[in-house]
């Protein structure tokens, strides 16, 4: 049976295209910090981070449910401080041509758990504002569900699409959704804890996601 062919694209925003990732994780322990019941130096929380999933994070920790909606206030402040420096934050070399390249051929989107100003602001400021669909929801549990929805938005089947990301639970939700996923040395979770799940194609520089796309059409 042929394959089908590539329609969309999907990009996870912070560890992909915006280079945010000691502001997250610094973020993300100070949340830890304050609400988990875990005693553990900056580094310990974040080797955590990078190797298990935010809502495995949770489980283990027992998080009491009344806390939950402190966690999301906590979360969207955080996010508000990251928009005061949004024009200080880098792309990933080589990022920006490659998303420049794909939409000759490509309809492309962003599904992120950050905010829709520091997603658009970035884009704006970084010159490469092309995305056809941004997708946000600032406390993901399940990014499957955005990605579900996504495809049925757009009329889109599991095969026409792939996403581009870096963290774990990236993979476990491109697995539920049952799309690909191209897993990025760049940012978050690194190649070892990347492929340990069985993220289905690994890049180490942003010129690759081309030739993997292209053989994919």
């Amino acid at each position: 049976m042929a394959k089908k062919k590539i329609k969309a694209i999907i990009f996870d925003f912070d560890g992909v295209i915006a280079d945010t990732i000691f502001f997250i994780l610094r973020e993300a322990s100070d949340l830890v910090k304050k609400n988990l019941q875990i005693k553990l130096t900056n580094e310990q929380i974040i080797d955590i981070i990078k190797s298990v999933s935010f809502r495995e994070l949770l489980k283990k920790s027992k998080i009491p449910f009344f806390k939950l909606p402190l966690i999301f206030l906590q979360i969207k402040n955080s996010q508000k401080k990251l928009n005061k420096v949004i024009s200080e934050v880098k792309a990933f070399p080589g990022v920006k041509k490659v998303i420049n390249d794909l939409k000759k051929d490509y309809q492309l989107a962003i599904i992120s758990s950050n905010s829709r100003k520091n997603i658009k602001d970035f884009l704006l400021n970084k010159k490469i504002n092309i995305f056809d669909d941004i997708v946000t929801s600032y406390f993901v549990f399940d990014k499957s569900k955005l990605i579900k929805s996504f495809l049925k938005k757009h009329n889109l089947k599991n095969e026409e699409v792939i996403y581009i990301g870096d963290e774990i639970r990236d993979v476990l939700a491109c697995k539920k959704a049952k799309i690909k996923m191209i897993g990025v040395s760049w940012g978050l979770a690194g190649e070892e804890e990347l492929k340990k799940v069985g993220v289905d194609f690994f890049v180490k520089k942003p010129k690759e996601i081309l030739g993997i796309v292209v053989k994919r059409k």
